[in-house]
């Protein structure tokens, strides 16, 4: 008797504990909760844990108040997969209740991306058999520059629309220079050929076949965007940053600092190191959100994507031409 009563108790504790967080706010509501600026969201108030930073300007569902004179309202991300519900505070927006549908339409999810772009010498010392890195010379553009290699709708899953099996399975294989080519302008098609020197090898074909059908109808819109994004990057002293410290260690931070300088304080955040081979610096990737298409402006592209909060390569080399 006294364990089916030791039982029954610890049943009850544990009913406690386990409340899902939205039951252990003061008081429920609905409405929307729009942000005013980039500021964070959080999974525990007291703790600071989980951060999300919100996009300024969008309408977030609001499902509760943490207390009658509340500090903050927990609202629902609905881009986030894991901990979609968290606690904002109310200075970093305002809140909008009894709304009609005119006033407020459910939250539109901004299209997110990734984009990867490469320092194609550090690439070539493990692909040397490729011929864009056979024919790579100091003078060159990818030389001193960033290189193209995608830009991905996110998430990862969104990939290979509408594509056929057999193409996919090619894809798959490496077997590039099989899949069916692409009918860019001629006047693209010179530019794709210094941006992304990986063309050598078929990798167009691979990046519109596995990414590029789930961005645009089009290869030409594709890749004219792809373009236009790099282009801003190596525009700037990021490029800079790289082509002055051939051979030589850079970290993480000072790459995260020229991006903050070049596109605005947090942009930097954004961005993820890769590195290979001996610790050689090959590829960055960085988080996008918004219409590429309507957007030139990169600045605003970078501030309203996630955060990257654990940075795959803390430092490299930047790698010379040649092996």
């Amino acid at each position: 008797m006294y364990y089916r009563k030791f039982l029954a108790i610890v049943a009850l504790i544990m009913s406690v504990l386990v409340v899902p967080e939205i039951s252990r706010a003061s008081i429920k509501m609905d409405g929307y909760f729009i942000a005013k600026k980039s500021c964070e969201a959080v999974h525990s108030i007291r703790k600071g844990t989980d951060p999300f930073t919100l996009t300024k300007g969008m309408a977030y569902k609001v499902m509760a108040k943490n207390k009658p004179d509340a500090t903050h309202y927990l609202i629902n991300i609905e881009s986030l997969e894991v901990n979609p519900n968290k606690w904002v505070s109310i200075d970093c927006g305002m809140l909008l209740t009894d709304c009609k549908t005119s006033q407020v339409e459910k939250p539109v999810k901004e299209k997110s991306y990734l984009l990867a772009i490469s320092w194609q010498p550090a690439f070539c010392q493990s692909h040397q058999g490729k011929i864009e890195c056979e024919t790579q010379t100091e003078d060159r553009y990818d030389a001193t520059h960033l290189a193209l290699h995608g830009l991905w709708p996110q998430p990862r899953n969104n990939a290979y629309c509408n594509v056929s099996d057999k193409a996919k399975s090619l894809d798959r294989k490496k077997f590039w220079d099989q899949l069916e080519p692409l009918h860019l302008s001629d006047a693209l098609y010179t530019k794709l050929l210094v941006v992304m020197p990986g063309v050598g090898s078929y990798l167009q074909r691979h990046e519109w076949t596995k990414h590029g059908t789930c961005y645009s109808d089009s290869p030409e819109v594709y890749f004219r965007d792809s373009m236009k994004i790099v282009n801003q990057i190596n525009d700037t002293n990021i490029s800079t940053l790289f082509a002055g410290n051939v051979e030589n260690t850079i970290t993480a931070q000072q790459i995260r600092q020229a991006f903050d300088k070049a596109f605005g304080e947090g942009s930097g955040e954004k961005v993820n190191v890769k590195c290979g081979h001996k610790g050689l610096i090959t590829e960055l990737w960085v988080n996008l959100q918004g219409d590429i298409n309507k957007d030139d402006n990169l600045s605003r592209l970078l501030q309203n994507a996630p955060a990257v909060n654990n940075i795959a390569c803390k430092s490299g080399v930047v790698d010379a031409v040649g092996f």
